[in-house]
């Protein structure tokens, strides 16, 4: 086709086919730039939060620096040095956007010769920095020839360098990551800084411009992003490094100051704290507790000294140590053991002293109290969670617990030809054919010694009879209307005022209706009320009294049960 000769007709229709296609790309070219409009705003917006996080952090230095200078000089100066830093290569970024925009609108000379272009920047109310206006401001928001002339220059395999090249922005951002990747010092007792390993990998991984893949080519980084890129792309792309400065700065200002709190301790007061494994003591125990001196130091262990005599109420004197064995010390906890043999029973607690050396060298002490604990007889509390007895052919829960003592230390038992199995935190209690039930019970105490507690005593019963049901009524009811009687589906029984959840299922019963004066009777062998009885049903009239009766129910614990009759005048 290309080779036939074309009319005039067919040449002006391929004319109007390429205006068309061209006006259409046109059109999609300015949704596409009026697109990255809106992402450069938002970007501003992003870079705005991030440096009003790094101007608290530095506001929160300056106050740690100006309540101890020898302590955070070290991390406030190299804090100040980051902000110095990145914000001298974020202002670079800043003049090289006015440059791009002042280059884009024809004024490259001017540029070049170091002219004034004022009218490019602005300044940026929230961050007090000098910004540049909106490219939504700007009518070649597609021009790129004249930009990628001044960025890379004619070769995108071999980039220009100079001032205000993209080759120049490469490395000036390489030397700041390595720059951070350095951060280094020794303060004034001892500890050293460096930027944790996690931190140097982002950082790696933030300002890493390696090659990149163009239509199956691998491309120069500032090829790819600067060698015929419009104008509308490369602001936000230039937004986007300042961001990543602005985060880095931050981030590494965080890791100075968390520096500062990691190297020292984390208390101003020191405050003895006693932390006992139970209050409550059972005669022949012993009383157990960690002491601690609050916010302790594991490798500068503190002596604790405990008086062996029980604390008066009286005496605030220090406690005298000198004749004294320090407590045991295991992970910077004092192990206090007082034992209760021999005690009598109420309340105790004893004095005790805590010796510490603190930062300056100086050894302190600090006097202590033990909370009070309770000498008591042991005892068994055993508490039904239904009622007081247990029934025959359901499952009885129960809770057992011996206090002081963990359920896990507990050895359950009981009699009376019974069954008694853990199920979680319960105990569940089956009962068998005997009508009482003792529940029994040794504890295993702290100090690894058994002790046999007296048992409870339960009495054991059968399951209540349940009451029958017939179309929704009761043995109390007295009537029942004839539709009622016609859609009557089956008997029921139901458990009344018995908190046990049990099925009760019928087996059988019997209908008995009086007719013509004469009674006629049906059997059902199921719970179901059969065709025959529904035929009787429909059959009777006004008056006449049905009794529903020899109801048999099958019951959880393996016995038969007969129930009340009902009887019911139909109305």
């Amino acid at each position: 086709m290309a080779g036939a000769k074309e009319t005039p007709r067919q040449k002006m229709i391929g004319m109007m086919y390429l205006v068309l296609t061209a006006l259409l790309a046109l059109n999609i070219s300015k949704e596409i730039l009026n697109g990255f409009v809106k992402v450069e705003k938002g970007l501003r917006q992003t870079n705005q939060t991030v440096q009003g996080k790094s101007r608290e952090t530095m506001l929160e230095f300056e106050a740690k620096y100006l309540q101890d200078q020898q302590k955070v000089k070290p991390y406030y100066d190299a804090a100040k040095d980051v902000e110095t830093k990145a914000d001298e290569l974020y202002d670079h970024i800043t003049q090289l956007k006015a440059n791009i925009l002042a280059v884009a609108s024809g004024k490259r000379e001017v540029v070049e010769a170091g002219g004034d272009i004022s009218e490019f920047i602005a300044q940026d109310k929230l961050t007090r920095k000098d910004t540049v206006l909106s490219i939504a401001y700007f009518e070649k928001k597609d021009e790129y020839q004249e930009i990628t002339s001044y960025l890379v220059g004619g070769e995108p395999g071999d980039p220009k360098t100079g001032p205000f090249t993209a080759s120049e922005l490469k490395d000036k951002l390489e030397t700041f990551r390595d720059n951070l990747k350095d951060v280094g010092f020794t303060d004034f007792v001892g500890n050293s800084f460096e930027v944790s390993p996690g931190l140097k990998a982002s950082f790696d991984q933030t300002f890493q411009y390696e090659k990149e893949m163009e239509d199956g080519k691998e491309v120069l980084w500032e090829a790819a992003n600067f060698f015929d890129v419009p104008l509308a792309a490369v602001i936000p792309i230039l937004s986007k490094l300042q961001i990543d400065i602005a985060n880095a700065k931050s981030n590494l200002m965080s890791e100075l100051i968390a520096g500062i709190e990691g190297k020292s301790y984390k208390f101003t007061n020191l405050m003895p704290l006693v932390v006992p494994e139970s209050n409550y003591i059972l005669r022949g125990d012993s009383f157990r507790a960690d002491v601690l001196l609050a916010a302790f130091d594991a490798t500068n262990s503190p002596n604790i000294y405990v008086d062996s005599r029980e604390f008066n109420g009286n005496d605030s004197s220090l406690l005298a140590y000198n004749d004294k064995d320090p407590l045991r010390i295991e992970g910077g906890l004092g192990k206090i053991r007082i034992a209760t043999k021999g005690m009598s029973l109420g309340e105790r607690n004893y004095k005790g002293l805590i010796r510490f050396q603190g930062p300056d060298g100086n050894v302190g002490d600090y006097p202590f109290y033990t909370p009070e604990f309770t000498v008591a007889e042991p005892a068994l509390v055993v508490s039904p969670t239904k009622m007081n007895v247990f029934y025959r052919g359901v499952p009885n829960p129960v809770e057992i617990s011996v206090p002081g003592v963990s359920s896990d230390k507990l050895d359950v038992r009981i009699t009376g030809g019974h069954k008694i199995k853990p199920d979680g935190e319960t105990f569940i209690v089956e009962p068998g054919a005997g009508a009482e039930a003792s529940i029994e019970v040794t504890a295993t105490l702290p100090d690894g010694t058994k002790k046999s507690l007296p048992g409870r005593e339960f009495r054991v019963k059968r399951i209540p009879d349940p009451s029958p049901r017939f179309a929704g009524k009761s043995p109390s009811d007295k009537t029942i209307t004839k539709v009622l009687l016609e859609n009557a589906p089956s008997v029921g029984a139901l458990m009344e005022n018995f908190d046990f959840d049990v099925v009760v299922k019928v087996k059988r019963f019997n209908v008995t209706v009086t007719k013509g004066g004469t009674f006629v009777e049906q059997s059902s062998s199921t719970n179901m009320v059969t065709a025959n009885m529904k035929e009787l049903f429909r059959s009777v009239g006004r008056g006449s009294v049905v009794y529903i009766e020899d109801i048999v129910v099958s019951m959880p614990d393996g016995t038969e049960r007969a129930l009340p009759t009902m009887k019911l005048k139909v109305i």
